[in-house]
């Protein structure tokens, strides 16, 4: 999923709008920052077969090939198939943690240049592994087999427990006792899924802080994207209780020659699964933030492309100039601006229960 960010000439189309014009027509224009998100689909596509290759491919071949055809003992195999399954997380946490560390002033959080100031999705990630690396460690020791097809499950469940807590820290309104990717000591915790868009978007997808700052706008200033980022907070929570029950039921239930194929392969489906469904929701939220708005008789100026300015898998070779100036005020260098138009006043908006004064600008 791709969120396009506005172009230069949405900015000019916003400022010649007539429902910006001196007119009779007392209607704002509101222009929310888009997340420009662009990817290419063999890059991912790639990253994907890699980790199917190491995660599947490797550790169910050298078990059931090693098993049929030579003597080896079950204990041994399970040995070899743990080092064959961490074979992955070799690669990418140390590669993401470098690009993060040795490029923090471009990928890093905003707010601080401390290499030691990691993003919330590098912290989560390092738990989850350290809790995944238990049962490949402990279970060919003891010959606790059934225990190592719960390594998926330790590195699932301990990010639905960080998705839990930062639920219930949003809900109770906490404050931050520490930094969180690029929120200071003492604000308030939001929804998980907020800050796995903002870092993974910017180390991962490589867009930088940039795309950190139009994620911190585009939250402040629309109350639906606020909701949305809850709401796919507890899809993912309830996806995960799903997947720790399946792989559960399945390891203690079936013989170990089933599980072992099953369970690491189960994981990709459930993470396909999860995707589509997830996938699903965020259009739908960001059609509901285009009819919120659309309903105050606001008009949001986004690429005609679907809900939020969504594209697919492109990739942006010439990235539009951004104004600084707030939206309705032509720019100095503008000579298609007409010098009568009004700026856009402060959208007083309410949402749900709340009621807040909300301040849109171009980022």
């Amino acid at each position: 999923m791709t969120l396009s960010e506005h172009s230069t000439s949405g900015v000019d189309s916003a400022s010649n709008s007539p429902m910006n014009s001196n007119s009779n027509d007392s209607n704002d224009v509101l222009t929310l920052p888009d997340l420009h998100f662009s990817y290419r689909k063999t890059s991912v596509a790639l990253y994907i077969s890699f980790l199917i290759i190491c995660n599947v491919l490797i550790p169910c071949l050298l078990f059931y090939l090693l098993q049929t055809f030579t003597n080896i003992t079950t204990k041994e195999l399970i040995g070899i198939s743990s080092a064959a399954l961490g074979l992955s997380s070799c690669f990418d946490a140390p590669f993401r943690l470098f690009r993060l560390v040795r490029n923090r002033t471009t990928y890093g959080p905003l707010g601080t240049d401390v290499w030691w100031h990691l993003d919330f999705v590098m912290w989560t990630y390092t738990f989850a592994l350290l809790v995944f690396a238990f049962p490949l460690a402990i279970a060919p020791a003891i010959a606790f087999y059934n225990f190592f097809l719960m390594s998926t499950m330790m590195l699932v469940g301990p990010v639905g427990v960080v998705f839990i807590f930062s639920l219930i820290a949003y809900h109770y309104k906490w404050r931050l006792p520490v930094r969180c990717s690029s929120e200071p000591v003492g604000s308030l915790m939001k929804p998980a899924v907020f800050y796995c868009i903002e870092d993974v978007g910017a180390v991962d997808f490589m867009h930088g802080r940039k795309f950190r700052q139009r994620v911190h706008t585009r939250y402040e200033s629309s109350p639906p994207f606020r909701q949305l980022m809850t709401e796919l907070t507890v899809y993912w929570v309830i996806c995960g209780a799903i997947y720790c029950g399946l792989t559960a039921a399945v390891t203690w239930a079936a013989t170990l020659n089933f599980a072992f194929g099953w369970v690491l392969g189960q994981f990709f489906i459930w993470a396909f699964l999860s995707w589509a469904g997830c996938h699903l929701l965020a259009r739908r939220g960001l059609e509901r933030e285009r009819a919120y708005w659309d309903q105050r008789g606001r008009t949001l100026f986004k690429e005609k492309t679907g809900p939020g300015g969504i594209h697919e898998g492109e990739k942006e070779t010439n990235p539009p100039q951004r104004s600084k100036s707030a939206p309705g005020i032509p720019r100095a260098d503008d000579h298609r601006a007409t010098p009568d138009l009004k700026p856009a006043r402060s959208l007083d908006v309410s949402y749900g229960d709340q009621f807040k004064t909300e301040r849109t600008e171009i980022v």
